[in-house]
């Protein structure tokens, strides 16, 4: 089979045999499996491109199963080249920024055993960009957590409906709304006094619609927080 050329993140590591490692890559088709052989001995030139929170552009050199027996090396193929071209080394820096970000590979590799979606990389590749530059900002830590946890419902199939309430009436601007963290639904406040407002709804809509760096320049978005991660949680 031809060779497989794609830019990857790493999800883990296990160390196989004397010095190589099995590595499990996110990339945009999907979860990805190969062997780097070597990669654990002194000068490797595989070593750089295969460090955690590390996008990398790899090469795969996949064999043809049915020309070979069902070996550990013919199930996952090789890795032939591993260059890495972001290494977010700010991440681990920072012990909070570090178990946040761990978490984040660790839930986008449950994900991925379901789905091969180009969104799950994006979503991946988008956060531990911005985790990399926010290492000392709280305030961008949550709304990053907020965004990894809404984002990851909406490509798993569960996205917080954002435009009709429970009994699927168009949600008004002059209505207030409580969050059924159960149905996981907005429902109508009749007296007005819903802890969710125009302005909440406005920001999850752009929460579930655009980038998280256009998301972390909208100003004073820390008095929502509460609410926000209430939600995603």
């Amino acid at each position: 089979m031809a060779d497989l050329k794609t830019d990857a993140i790493i999800l883990k590591r296990v160390n196989y045999r004397e010095g190589d490692r099995i590595i499990t890559f996110l990339t945009p088709n999907g979860r990805l499996s190969a062997i780097a052989k070597g990669a654990r001995k002194e000068k490797s030139k595989l070593a750089g491109g295969i460090e955690m929170f590390t996008l990398s552009s790899i090469v795969v050199h996949q064999s043809d199963s049915k020309k070979h027996e069902d070996t550990t090396d013919d199930a996952f193929g090789i890795l032939t080249s591993a260059r890495s071209k972001e290494f977010y080394h700010q991440i681990i820096s920072d012990l909070e920024t570090l178990e946040l970000a761990s978490s984040f590979l660790k839930q986008t590799s449950r994900l991925s055993h379901q789905i091969d979606s180009a969104d799950l990389f994006n979503l991946l590749h988008q956060t531990l960009s911005a985790l990399n530059v926010s290492q000392n900002d709280n305030t961008a830590r949550q709304l990053i957590k907020i965004y990894f946890r809404l984002n990851q419902a909406r490509i798993s199939g569960e996205e917080i409906n954002v435009f009709f309430d429970r009994d699927g009436k168009k949600l008004e601007a002059s209505a207030t709304y409580d969050w059924d963290s159960f149905e996981k639904v907005l429902i109508r406040r009749p007296d007005g006094e819903g802890a969710i407002d125009q302005n909440i709804i406005k920001i999850l809509r752009l929460i579930l619609s655009t980038s998280i760096n256009v998301v972390l320049k909208v100003k004073n978005l820390q008095v929502y927080l509460p609410i926000l991660s209430y939600i995603a949680s």
